[in-house]
């Protein structure tokens, strides 16, 4: 089944220059786990770049545009809002599963869902400090959900194996100048 994100154009926002993507640069313990993340919106993907680009101390990111093609052997995961599912997700792939009410992450090779942006790290961070109660509790999440579920969030769609980079081709990149 192929998912509306991937028939529109997956946008990457970065400060590098490349010509293939590199898993093993990937970061860990990012929301989906370590991989290629990229979004529907060319303004967060252009807004990633400026702060890529700032926290490396250049004057110019980027934003790589990326067309898909469709591998009915991919297994896809997809979350449609913040909710419980999406957040126990979330921290097992931040390192948190010991809160999470299941008890494994289920990967995948594409994951689709909201981005877990500043705003909702303050709330995961809430979370594990136990500002919303005891962690164990079903009440403290359930107030961290509820509190994301208020937020406007972008999307992500995360490319985790190489057999789901293999279905990524670039179709254009662009410049973003940092102001």
């Amino acid at each position: 089944m192929l998912y509306t994100e991937l028939t529109k154009p997956l946008y990457h926002g970065t400060c590098e220059t490349f010509s293939s993507i590199d898993l093993s640069k990937s970061a860990a313990k990012k929301d989906f786990g370590r991989g290629f993340y990229t979004t529907n919106d060319i303004e967060q993907a252009r807004k990633f770049a400026r702060l890529k680009a700032v926290r490396a101390d250049r004057l110019l990111g980027y934003v790589y545009t990326f067309g898909f093609t469709d591998n009915n052997d991919l297994k896809i995961r997809a979350f449609q809002s913040a909710n419980e599912e999406w957040f126990d997700y979330v921290l097992w792939n931040r390192g948190f599963g010991q809160y999470a009410s299941s008890s494994e992450n289920n990967p995948a090779d594409i994951v689709i869902g909201p981005v877990a942006d500043d705003a909702v790290g303050v709330v995961l961070n809430n979370f594990i400090d136990g500002v919303y109660g005891d962690l164990a509790s079903p009440e403290a999440k359930a107030t961290a959900v509820r509190l994301l579920l208020t937020q406007k969030l972008h999307n992500q769609v995360f490319f985790g194996t190489e057999a789901a980079i293999n279905c990524l081709t670039i179709t254009g990149v662009s410049n973003v100048y940092i102001d």
